[in-house]
């Protein structure tokens, strides 16, 4: 009986783990590169002074390439994790372990979001940054609406 109930519990772990991961590794390259030069029109918008606007671009870039790792090892965690829940009797220590880095890996995903915004806010005044949230808000509701549409199989 506990064998099936740490199956079970190993199965939902992977699946939610993976639900959690699946937004960032959406970051495939030929997204990426749309989602920067959105980005990078965004801060645009804002009309920043020149060096404001070049420090923001180079906070993004920093974080971009910290998150390429981070994903990388976010991936690697979920392969682990699906391959030891395949076995026929699964490792309870190796499923432990494969939780332990996937979850790690989601955690440092939010900090690394959470760094760039708290540094990207550092550089601007507080009209500034009341500007800037305000159209990263849009610019995320758009991006969702966009994924929305996309996984019903909508076209825009």
């Amino acid at each position: 009986m506990k064998g099936k109930f740490n199956f079970k519990l190993g199965a939902l772990c992977a699946i939610i783990s993976a639900m959690l991961v699946m937004p960032a590794m959406g970051q495939v390259k030929g997204e990426e590169g749309a989602r920067k030069a959105q980005k990078d029109q965004m801060v645009k918008e804002l009309k920043l002074a020149p060096e404001k606007e070049k420090a923001m671009l180079a906070v993004g870039v920093k974080y971009a390439a910290e998150r390429k790792e981070i994903i990388a090892g976010v991936k690697k965690a979920n392969d682990d994790l699906q391959a030891a829940l395949a076995a026929a009797n699964p490792d309870e220590a190796k499923l432990k372990e494969s939780i332990s880095a996937l979850t790690a890996g989601q955690d440092k995903m939010f900090t690394s979001f959470k760094n760039q915004r708290d540094e990207e806010l550092a550089l601007m005044t507080p009209v500034e940054q009341a500007k800037y949230l305000l159209v990263l808000g849009q610019w995320r509701q758009k991006m969702m609406n966009k994924r929305g549409q996309k996984a019903a199989g909508v076209k825009k």
